[in-house]
Parts: C-alpha cells; structure tokens; sequence
C-alpha cells in the first residue's frame, strides 16, 4: 500500500518544481519566440533559414561533446544526494567536465574552419558560412551550461535551471538580437545576439551552482571518483543521443539539403510553434525524474506508479485543449505571428502539434527507463525513432518539402514515444491511464468546438478574436472540468503545492473545486 504522507511530499514537491518550471518556461518559451518573430519578420524566410541552420549545427555539436553524460549526472547527482554522499556527487560533477569541456573545444575547431565546406557542399549556401562560424563558438559555452544544470536539478533545485536556461537566456538574447538588428548587422548581428546569451548562460548556471546549491570548489570536500560507473551508465546515452540528434535535426538538415533556405525558414517557424505544447512535459519532467529516481531508491514502487499516473493526468489536461487549438486555427496563428510569406506551413503546424501531443502524453516513459537504469532499451527505442525519422524524411522530403519533413518527423516522434511507454510497462509494469483521463477529454473537445465555430463562423478570425476567444475558452473550459467532476483529491494537492512555491493564492479556486469532487 502506498504512504500517504510520502506520496503527498512527493506530488508537492513535483508540483513545487513544476510550478516554477511552468513559469519560467512559459516566460522563456514566450521570449523566445518573440525572438524568433522579430528574425522572421525582420530577416525574412531566407535569411530566417540560415539562422535556423546555424543553431542546428551548433545544438548538434554540444549534444556530441556532452555524449550522454547531461543525463548521467542528473541521475548520480540525485541518487547520491539521496545516500548524503558529497564526495561522489562532485566526483560526478568534475568527471563530466574532464571529458565533456575538451570535446566540445575539438568539434568547435573543426567546424569553423570547415565552415566554408559545409556550407557549399552540404547546404549549397555560402552565405551560411559567417553564421557557422559565430554559432560553433557557442559550443563550449552550451556544454558548460548543461553540466552545471543537471548538477542544480540533481538537487532538485529545478528554479536555477529556469532562472539560467528560460528567463536570462531568452531576455539576454531578444535584448541583443533586438539592438543588433536595430543597428543594421542583419544576419550576421542575429547570430552574434544569440550566442553571447548562451555564453552569459553558462556564466550564470556555475555561479547558482557554486553559491548556491553545491560548492563544487570546495576543497573542504574531496571529490571521488565515479568516472567508471557515470561512463558505464552513460555509454548507452552517448549512441542514444546520437539518434536523438537525428531525430530532432534531420527534418532541418535535409531541408536544406533537398530545398531552398526559404523552406528552412517556413518549415522552422511551424516546428517551435508545434513544439509550444512541450512546455507543459518540461515542466513536469525536469523534477519528475529526480523525484522518481529518489523513490525508486527508496523502494517506494507504488507511491511511484501512483505519482507517475497522477502528473500525467496533469500534463493530458493542459496539452490536449491547446494542441486542439493550434491544429484548427494553424493558418491564423502563423499569419498573425510571422505574416503571410510563412503561411505554406500551417499544415506543417498541425500535424505537428498532433505528434508533439501524443509525444508529451507519454514522455515522462523515459524518464522512468533511465530511473531504472535502462539505458540499453532507451538506446533500442533511440534508433527505430531515429532510423525511421532518417528514411521518412529521405523519401518525403523530395515529393512533399516542407509538408513531408512534417509527416516524416511526427511519425517518427510518435513511434518512438510508444515504443518508451511500452518497455515501460513491460519492466515495471506501470502504465500511466485512467478511465478519469475521459472527463477532460470530453471537456476539451466541448470547449474547443464551441470556440471554433463562435471564431470561424461568427466573430471571424483576427487577433483580436483570437485572443478575446482564449480567455473565454479558458472559462468554458474549467467549467466544464468542474461539471464532469474531473479533479480529484491529488489535483487539489499539486494546486497547493503551486501556491507555496508561486506565492499565489488559489484557495477559492481549490474550494470551488473540492465542492464538485
């Protein structure tokens, strides 16, 4: 039987995470975009592509440096902070820097000096050699960053992570990209904004990792070594993330290979604005796997599967009414936010944002695999995601462009995610469903087709619309979740633990609530 108190603590203390997470990543997520709006309005859908094409190859690069090795000290940071071991968790922290910090220094050499190459015979465009060229000195700095995170969010300190890679990147970077487009750089200036935030990030994620979580320069504490069972753990993670890449940068790539920057652009403002509805996996899944590694040390087993089920519930909740939205109203949204020259890609947008919601259903799955340490098997499911992204991409790409990519990438997200909830269920035999999951799918697809035909057949489409039509779905919305009896007494729980950590105040909210339990 599962312990009330212990599961209570650690919904609370998912839902503390969670509730900054969300914040902050909604901040980051909201600045970043704007960013990106600034770009493609300004730049254009060319010049947009290049931009995007040059954060590919940098965001490759790091991934490679970091050869799995992000995860892994997450996971041993959490576990030895569980058994009060300060020597093995800096052990941990340092390993990764003797292996990572060097290689990161390599591929930063060899791809600004190869830049030239690259970009003829790979992308056929030479105007994509200066932007190469300012994007690989990110890497380093993007290496450093993600080590001295995983270290904060080991601790389970998950707001430092949101202060360094959501609030003062995405400010940084729309405050520079702003002034260096304003003074006329262009393309050249966008590039250069962006890569001095992700230097400032780095400096700032070892400065709340030092001060303020961990003193990792403390010679009071003696590092042991935990070089051999971190590689151990994290060899598979290396190939695993070599799959990922491909995953996540083939759609890219192979548009710029097979079409025009152009493309790169449209295809580059439907992908992040379909990936808006990962914010919500982010912020759960950041603290989800330290508290569910501490659990699983702990033996807690049901008061996992209880927590695994009720966050879930939580993430199927937010996501389905807003992938809902962004796939009937595709079209309007790319118009409104990028103008008309991006609007080929609303069908893009909406398959899409259907892969991604499916993907952050079930995403927390790999978070449990790497709880139990199987790694072998996130390897496995890597590959099939990423062999089939390769050869969907490869065969649709050339017939469909931009639309292609889009099929070819969700498809393979989709399979990639199933096979992650299946081993799941397969080795702990949990899997995250309930029947009370129907209640807000019917209350979605209400609130969601009363909006859609008041929009489209009644007030007409427009941003003013659009926006007064939000605030009155999110009232229908809640309504209808209260009606069907949709919460439960877990839900009240999480809320409580979001006031504490936000200083918010939703006590009538939760009074309201707890009359239609």
């Amino acid at each position: 039987m599962p312990d009330e108190d212990f599961l209570g603590e650690s919904l609370r203390k998912i839902a503390k995470g969670a509730g900054i997470a969300f914040t902050g990543t909604f901040i980051g997520t909201a600045l970043g975009y704007l960013s990106r709006m600034i770009i493609a309005r300004f730049l254009g859908a060319s010049d947009y592509g290049l931009i995007s094409l040059g954060f590919a190859v940098m965001n490759i690069a790091a991934t490679l440096s970091l050869v799995g090795f992000n995860t892994g000290i997450q996971r041993f940071v959490s576990f030895y902070k569980g058994k009060g071991d300060e020597g093995r968790i800096k052990g941990t922290i340092f390993g990764a820097l003797k292996i990572c910090f060097p290689l990161s220094l390599i591929f930063t050499l060899l791809i600004f000096f190869y830049a030239g190459w690259i970009s003829i015979h790979v992308f056929h465009s030479p105007g994509l050699t200066p932007v190469l060229r300012i994007f690989t000195i990110g890497v380093p700095f993007w290496v450093l960053t993600a080590i001295f995170n995983c270290g904060t969010s080991g601790f389970q300190e998950i707001k430092y992570e949101i202060y360094t890679n959501f609030i003062f990147k995405d400010t940084f970077k729309l405050i520079a990209i702003v002034t260096f487009l304003a003074l006329g750089y262009g393309v050249t200036g966008a590039s250069v904004g962006w890569v001095l935030a992700i230097i400032g990030t780095s400096v700032l994620a070892f400065y709340f990792l030092e001060k303020k979580v961990f003193p990792v320069l403390n010679t009071k504490v003696k590092a042991v070594s935990v070089d051999k069972e971190l590689f151990l753990f994290s060899f598979p993670l290396i190939f695993a993330g070599l799959v990922g890449l491909i995953t996540s940068w083939t759609d890219t790539l192979m548009l710029g290979y097979f079409c025009t920057s152009s493309e790169v652009g449209i295809y580059n403002i439907a992908a992040p604005t379909a990936k808006l509805t990962g914010i919500v996996l982010t912020a759960f899944g950041i603290i989800f796997m330290p508290v569910a590694t501490e659990l699983y040390a702990r033996n807690r087993i049901e008061d996992l599967r209880n927590v695994y089920s009720s966050v879930t519930k939580w993430i199927f909740a937010i996501v389905l009414p807003g992938f809902l939205l962004m796939a009937l109203f595709s079209a309007s949204i790319i118009r409104t936010m990028f103008g008309a020259e991006y609007e080929e890609g609303a069908m893009a947008l909406s398959i899409l944002a259907f892969s991604y919601f499916v993907s952050a259903l079930v995403g927390l799955a790999s978070s449990l695999l790497t709880t139990y340490g199987r790694t072998k098997i996130l390897m496995g499911c890597s590959f099939a995601g990423a062999g089939s992204n390769v050869l969907f991409n490869f065969l649709l790409i050339p017939m469909y462009g931009v639309n292609g990519a889009a099929i070819a990438t969700g498809t393979s997200a989709v399979l990639g995610s199933v096979l992650y909830l299946f081993f799941v269920y397969r080795i702990a035999k949990m899997q995250p469903f309930r029947l009370s999951y129907v209640k807000p799918l019917l209350a979605s697809l209400i609130a969601v087709s009363v909006i859609y035909i008041i929009t489209k057949y009644v007030m007409g489409v427009s941003l003013f619309s659009l926006a007064g039509m939000l605030f009155v779905f999110l009232f229908l919305y809640f309504f209808l979740l209260l009606v069907l009896k949709s919460f439960e007494e877990e839900d009240l729980m999480i809320m409580r633990a979001i006031d504490q950590r936000l200083g918010t105040k939703s006590d009538w909210v939760r009074e309201i609530i707890r009359k239609f339990l």
